[in-house]
């Protein structure tokens, strides 16, 4: 029997107390009754152009001898367009201790890769709001593998309010899943009383070969060669003289959403927060307070954003403005709607708050994200067309002629790294701009991940992408939440080598740093005692040692010294003791030759 369409049923769910040879502990309550599914319990979704089939197949293994067949010929626009899900039907609790264990395997790209599919545990319509997102990539040879997905509940559930959801629309591939249970173990026991699969990504290895490709190309586009010369009063070449160089501030962007409230405010922590920000941070942008919502939503955002803008400015910390328009209703003041009834108006109202912001920010901001995330908020575009959006670019550029302008959107690294609608659609907008004649500087490229870890090949495959379309790049908006300080870590400093490696970004900005002000405190650099995390520690080892350059060396006979460093802005010392001279110069290009004299 072949499935075509989502009105087939799905004939597969098999609910066991054990799988693999494993015995589960007592006192788990099954999420979906009867253990043993009929066939028209789990619908199936094949999406109307996805070019997809479903079918059960019989197989040969000693849990299981049928699984469901899923072939995906074409990629479908969204990643869930394609899959396989069931209604619980017993009551959730939040924080219960929730088990789901299937197998998988597959084929994809012609033979060349493994199956992929996503197991998520998500509110059954509504905001889909997910527990969990666990994501297989088979083992390559169609081989059966089985997967443990051990997480907590974060709402409470009535029976029917949520979903198991298998969602496979990730690439061209063929994929079966057998076996599959799941329990509810409340609080009846701990969590590491429960097996789990770990979660982690392809190139996680120490030894994996794309670190030495990385690190070539951080030797050639990050660092390049200083020669520096010093002379005495009579500008004769002085010998054998102490020189000591120290990086002070890369020339590549380290950088931090902050909280205008914690530049601005008074008392300890605040007092640390901008300690923290000067000590590990070059880079600033304000988190919320030029969002269109707060800044005319609150009499008190204005003056305290402008005056965190003034506090950034002062201490040499170049700021990034966010976000002149993002265009959806949600996104939005609630008076916007109504003038959706006369677009004239509504162009005007638009073009008007570009205006103020960026007259209020003023030259305080060196990059503009001028358009935010189209593709989740059309409202704007589909009253006054695409055409506004070269229109806002070029409102943009008169009132913020030596800002970078940018587009930024979210869906250009994350997911794996796999092939997704968004990611087309946010292709086709800056090509859009760009043959459009709008004058946009820049892609702002989030990366905020959840369990679908992209692996540092696919980072750079996609960095190659974007590269490609000649623009300046940033990574606008980077953290990681997922489950296991050692994996959120090692993802960080994964995520941080790639992207620092590639030749086409300037820079990453890390959505806040403080566990007591970050919209995701497991992100957080450091933690509410303002010790670093185990991220944090990544970030200061990276940034502040591994891609650092900090060297004495003397003066040969010419009165010269030459070494290769990390480019940006350099602390020099010649001599020692009290007849020391500093000094400070910029090295930002292939060669840096700077002369230096000594009284």
């Amino acid at each position: 029997m072949v499935l075509r369409s989502s009105t087939f049923s799905l004939l597969i769910f098999f609910f066991v107390a054990v799988l693999c040879g494993q015995e589960l502990p007592s006192g788990g309550t099954p999420l979906v009754e009867p253990v043993r599914l009929s066939p028209d319990r789990l619908d199936t979704r094949f999406g109307n152009d996805a070019m997809s089939s479903g079918q059960i197949v019989s197989v040969t293994h000693p849990q299981f001898d049928q699984a469901l067949q899923v072939t995906i010929a074409k990629q479908p626009a969204n990643t869930w367009d394609v899959g396989a899900n069931t209604q619980i039907t017993s009551e959730v609790n939040k924080g219960d201790l929730l088990l789901v264990g299937f197998w998988a395997r597959g084929t994809s790209d012609e033979g060349k890769g493994g199956g992929v599919c996503e197991f998520v545990f998500e509110r059954n319509g509504g905001d889909y709001a997910k527990s969990v997102q666990y994501l297989v990539e088979t083992p390559p040879k169609k081989e059966w593998k089985h997967y443990w997905v051990r997480f907590r509940s974060i709402a409470d559930y009535q029976p029917g309010e949520a979903l198991l959801n298998f969602q496979m629309g990730y690439v061209r591939s063929t994929i079966e899943l057998a076996g599959i249970q799941a329990w509810n173990f409340a609080n009846r026991i701990t969590d590491d009383q429960l097996p789990s699969s770990e979660l982690t990504y392809v190139g996680r290895d120490a030894d994996a070969p794309w670190r030495v490709e990385a690190a070539a190309r951080i030797e050639e586009h990050r660092k390049a060669e200083i020669r520096l010369t010093v002379v005495d009063a009579n500008g004769h070449p002085a010998a054998g003289v102490p020189v000591h160089l120290s990086l002070a501030r890369h020339a590549f962007d380290f950088g931090s959403a902050v909280s205008a409230e914690m530049l601005t405010g008074e008392g300890d922590d605040f007092d640390r927060y901008r300690e923290t920000l000067q000590k590990h941070f070059n880079a600033a942008v304000i988190e919320n307070g030029l969002k269109w919502t707060q800044w005319a939503g609150n009499p008190h955002e204005q003056p305290r954003t402008i005056k965190a803008l003034h506090w950034l400015q002062d201490h040499k910390i170049p700021s990034r403005g966010h976000v002149m328009v993002w265009p959806g209703h949600r996104n939005l003041p609630d008076w916007i709607k109504p003038l959706e009834q006369t677009p004239d108006a509504l162009s005007q109202v638009v073009d008007g708050h570009i205006r103020e912001v960026g007259y209020a920010a003023g030259e305080m901001v060196c990059d503009w994200d001028v358009l935010n995330e189209v593709f989740d908020n059309p409202d704007l575009t589909k009253v006054l067309g695409d055409e506004a959006m070269t229109h806002w670019f070029e409102v943009a550029r008169a009132v913020a002629p030596n800002a970078k302008l940018f587009y930024n959107d979210y869906a250009g690294l994350v997911r794996g790294g796999f092939p997704t609608g968004h990611k087309d659609h946010f292709e086709k907008t800056i090509r859009y701009l760009i043959d459009n004649k709008a004058p946009i500087d820049g892609i702002g490229i989030q990366g905020h991940f959840g369990s679908l870890l992209t692996p540092p090949h696919r980072l750079i495959s996609e960095l190659d992408r974007w590269g490609a379309l000649g623009l300046d790049i940033k990574i606008t908006e980077f953290d990681v939440t997922v489950p296991g300080d050692q994996l959120r870590a090692d993802f960080t400093r994964d995520f941080l080598t790639a992207c620092f490696s590639h030749p086409d970004v300037d820079g990453i900005i890390t959505w806040g740093f403080w566990a007591g002000a970050h919209w995701k405190p497991d992100a957080a650099l450091f933690d509410k005692d303002w010790q670093p995390t185990p991220i944090g520690e990544q970030w200061i080892t990276l940034i502040n040692k591994e891609w650092r350059t900090d060297e004495t060396l003397n003066t040969d006979q010419h009165g010269k010294v030459t070494l290769r460093g990390f480019l940006g802005q350099y602390d020099v010392t010649i001599g020692e003791g009290t007849d020391a001279a500093t000094s400070r110069f910029r090295h930002d290009d292939s060669t840096t030759d700077v002369t230096l004299r000594i009284e």
